[in-house]
């Protein structure tokens, strides 16, 4: 009886692992992915214009909807999903860093860029950096 009950909890559990919708996962990928179009073309304006020169409003205002598309998209990322993609088998860190580091950037960066907050805009970058670091090594544990 106690190697049938064994088997039926161990059923169960591996059902619900595999079939556990993870669709929130998308949004994470989303997310990554929005944040990077908007460094790319503030980068390619870099790449341009050098360290002189002025950004334009339209130049600003995509700068800033990038960064807001990229927080929404982490806003429906559920911290179940993170903890079960983090490889850790004890201290699951990935949900608390997209919260401290990536999430808490873009808000900063967003601040910044609206309030014309230099200072708030390099605890952004210093953030995001922080945040593209850890989930570098993260990835290689993947």
């Amino acid at each position: 009886m106690r190697k049938l009950y064994l088997t039926a909890m161990f059923f169960l559990i591996t059902t619900q692992v595999l079939s556990a919708d993870r669709s929130s996962l998308e949004y994470f990928r989303l997310s990554i992915l929005e944040i990077q179009k908007g460094l790319s073309f503030e980068d390619s304006i870099s790449q341009s214009r050098g360290a002189k020169g002025t950004l334009t409003r339209s130049e600003v205002r995509k700068i800033i909807n990038h960064s807001k598309k990229s927080l929404e998209y982490s806003k429906l990322v559920k911290n179940d999903d993170l903890d079960w993609m983090d490889p850790s088998l004890f201290f699951k860190s990935l949900s608390k860093n997209y919260e401290n580091l990536f999430r808490e950037g873009l808000r900063l960066k967003i601040e910044a860029w609206n309030e014309g907050d230099p200072v708030k805009g390099l605890k952004a970058n210093r953030l995001l950096n922080e945040w593209g670091s850890y989930y570098k090594k993260m990835r290689k544990k993947l």
